[in-house]
């Protein structure tokens, strides 16, 4: 498996997690919240995130059934994770906060769709 490096935009929030392929199963969602916040994610099993730092500047905001919990930096903004509701097993990464990370507009992204499930 493969170490990846992530982190919110003021870096006061840093993570690790591992895979052994990170442009593969990336998705968006259609619900109304992933809607507003565009972005792109990446599914890891929850084993394989380590937050490194931040966990005081971490906030989640919960909705609807308050299963899932989408993580963002208290002082950037900038959401970096969330703990999946349809896969609780599972930790999506914002791809965007990945260290290094240039995606190929020849990249699949599939489309969830969380809409049916507000």
């Amino acid at each position: 498996m493969n170490q990846f490096l992530g982190s919110c935009h003021c870096k006061l929030i840093k993570f690790k997690f591992f895979t052994d392929q990170i442009l593969d199963e990336l998705y968006t969602c259609n619900c109304s919240l992933c809607l507003k916040k565009s972005i792109i994610m990446k599914p890891i099993k929850k084993e394989d995130f380590y937050l490194l730092s931040g966990e005081s500047t971490l906030n989640n905001y919960q909705w609807n059934k308050n299963i899932a919990k989408h993580y963002f930096c208290t002082f950037c903004g900038v959401y970096t994770h969330h703990l999946r509701r349809r896969d609780p097993s599972q930790i999506s990464i914002n791809i965007m906060c990945v260290d290094d990370i240039l995606l190929p507009s020849t990249i699949k992204i599939n489309q969830v769709d969380g809409a049916s499930h507000d």
